[in-house]
Formats: structure tokens, C-alpha cells, sequence
């Protein structure tokens, strides 16, 4: 597995297949020499932990809305993966295997994936199980305020590795420091643009048509993405056959730790894009279809979403708690019990 950070290129390189550094291996140092907390343990219960300081003056970026955090914790390097959730599921009877896995195991070439379709109730069960297999420690979900300030590091960082996010589209080939829908488009773009896609939506001013993707989607130079969805009017990638194929697979995850330059100050990985991660903190939405709701505070961004979304200081992205999504995954804070 490939530890040296680095950027990633997308031609035809992802495709679901498991690539980068492993969930259980530690993790590079942070570019640049940034601050990291005193050492933590390789591995805790299966988990690959940073620690992160207390930050006692800690407020989330651009608000004069502040939470300290009092105490050190640690943060789990890596999201958990479907490989780690269906050992949980093989300990605990009666849990319930995520929609996207077939036959209680998850897609071919997805173990080092970060899992999908598990609630924050779901994560919050596993956490437990992780307490519970012993140690001294105790396991949770990090709040909002945990996720963000180890995302952001001393610095306070728009993005975990830096203020740009560095991304660039030329010849077919996208480089990128982060898993998001740029990475997908270059992806299908490459493969998939001479293949006809067809609206199947049936709120689609245009369903039932079929054009080439090529004609449906594009991606700037700087790595911005048209033609993803149209709310308006039920168009855009989203709304075609190879989308639904897509998503029933679990969706365009890459293998936690695929991005080494996308490390956080603090060494955590895929802070930026591949998953949503569920905090532990209540917000009302500001949005998306949970607007103006009370909803567990999300993350990150994800394969499936914009670069804006990705950032560090992006807020106001929820889920009911007990919703299961394809875009939102979470992994582990810690503290000693």
C-alpha cells in the first residue's frame, strides 16, 4: 500500500476498486510539520486513532458560535470501513447488514471502503460494541465541534491539507486531493462518454429520453462539475440509468486513505469527500431536504458532492438520525475510560 502523500489522478483508476493505504495502518505525517497531539496508539479495539488537543477558544469557522473543547481526544484515522462494520455484525446477532450489501457481505473490491446506508443510531451501536470489547477506552461519535476542529488543525484550514483545494481537470484526467464529484464525473466521462444515458425519473421534464453522457455531463478545469443534477427539472447525471446502477453498487467510495495529501493536520484521513460523517450534535438544517429540521449534524462532503461542500467550514448539512443514507458514513472518536 502506498503511504507517501501524494495526489491522486483519476482517468480510469477508481471504479470501485480498493485503493491506497489500508484502515488498520498508520497513517503518513501531516505535510509541512503541523502540530500533532502527544502520540496516540497504533491501534485501539480495530481502530487506528490521532489524537487531537482540547481546544478551549474553539469556535466554528466564520460564526461567533463557540464550544470549547475541554479535554484531549482522539479521532479515528480513518472512516470505518464495510471490512470493520461486518465484523460488528458478526459479533452482535441481530444487527442488520447496510441495503447495499448482498447475502451479509458488502460489494466485491469495497472491504476498505468506508461503509454506507448506517444510521447515527447504527454508528452510535457500534461504538458501543467497540467499548464494550474492552481496553480503557470508550467510543463514540464525535460532536460537531470534535469533526471540525480536527478537520481544520491549528492552522484553520478551508480545506484539511490547506486553503486551495488544488484541483485541476485537463486531458481527460483529473487530479485531486479528495474524493467528490468531480473525481466521479472524470471517472464516468472517461468510460462511460460515448455511452447513451436515459432519464428515469419520472418528475423529469425529460424522461425517458437518451443522449450520450458526454452531452450530459462536463468538468471545468479547475475541476468544477456541469450538468450533475437540475432540481428544477429532474435532469442531469443524477437522474439517469447509470446513475441508479451507481448508487445500487453503494455508490463511487474509494478505499479509506486513497488521498494521502488530503492527510489533516492531525493525520486523519478523508476529511474532505468519500463519505458524510455523522457527528453526535443536534442542528437544525439549513440544508437541503432537511432544511428548517432537526437533524444529527454531517460532515465532509462525499463522493457525491460539490467541492464547496468538502470544506472545513461547511455547515448546516444534516439527517434525521435514524435515516440511513448512500452518501454518509462516520468514523469513531475515543477518549480513555
Amino acid at each position: 500500500m502506498d503511504h507517501h502523500p501524494g495526489r491522486r489522478s483519476v482517468l480510469l483508476a477508481l471504479g470501485g476498486i480498493a485503493l491506497g493505504a489500508a484502515a488498520g495502518c498508520d497513517a503518513p505525517s501531516p505535510a509541512g510539520g503541523a502540530p500533532v497531539a502527544s502520540a496516540s496508539p497504533s491501534q485501539v479495539n480495530g481502530q487506528s486513532l490521532a489524537a487531537v488537543p482540547a481546544n478551549k477558544s474553539f469556535a466554528f469557522a466564520g460564526t461567533a458560535d463557540s464550544s470549547p473543547i475541554a479535554a484531549d481526544y482522539w479521532l479515528g484515522r480513518y472512516q470505518v470501513t464495510n471490512a470493520q462494520y461486518r465484523q460488528y455484525l458478526n459479533a452482535v446477532p441481530g444487527t442488520s447488514a447496510p441495503s447495499y450489501w448482498s447475502e451479509g457481505t458488502y460489494p466485491t473490491g469495497k472491504a476498505d471502503h468506508p461503509v454506507l446506508f448506517v444510521s447515527a443510531v447504527d454508528a452510535q451501536a457500534f461504538c458501543a460494541w467497540l467499548t464494550s470489547t474492552g481496553g480503557g477506552w470508550t467510543f463514540r461519535l464525535p460532536t460537531e465541534a470534535e469533526w471540525e476542529n480536527a478537520a481544520r488543525g491549528p492552522q484553520n484550514h478551508t480545506y484539511p491539507w490547506g486553503n486551495q483545494a488544488g484541483t485541476t481537470y485537463a486531458g481527460g484526467t483529473l487530479t485531486s486531493n479528495y474524493n467528490y464529484n468531480g473525481v466521479v464525473s472524470a471517472y464516468y466521462l472517461a468510460k462511460y462518454g460515448a455511452t447513451t444515458a436515459t432519464y428515469n425519473n419520472k418528475s423529469s421534464t425529460r424522461y425517458g429520453q437518451s443522449e450520450p453522457l458526454s452531452s450530459i455531463l462536463a468538468v471545468d478545469a479547475d475541476g468544477g462539475v456541469r450538468g450533475w443534477i437540475d432540481h428544477d427539472t429532474w435532469t442531469g447525471f443524477v437522474y439517469t440509468d447509470l446513475f441508479t446502477a451507481l448508487g445500487n453498487t453503494g455508490g463511487y467510495t474509494s478505499a479509506v486513505g486513497a488521498y494521502p495529501a488530503g492527510v489533516s493536520p492531525y493525520g486523519c484521513h478523508d476529511m474532505a469527500g468519500n463519505a458524510f460523517e455523522w457527528t453526535s450534535s443536534l442542528i437544525t438544517a439549513s440544508n437541503g431536504a432537511e432544511a428548517g429540521k432537526q437533524v444529527n449534524a454531517v460532515r465532509g462532503g462525499s463522493w457525491y458532492s460539490t467541492g464547496r461542500s468538502c470544506r472545513t467550514n461547511y455547515r448546516g448539512e444534516g439527517r434525521a438520525g435514524g435515516g440511513a443514507y448512500n452518501t454518509v458514513g462516520f468514523r469513531v472518536a475515543a477518549v480513555r475510560a
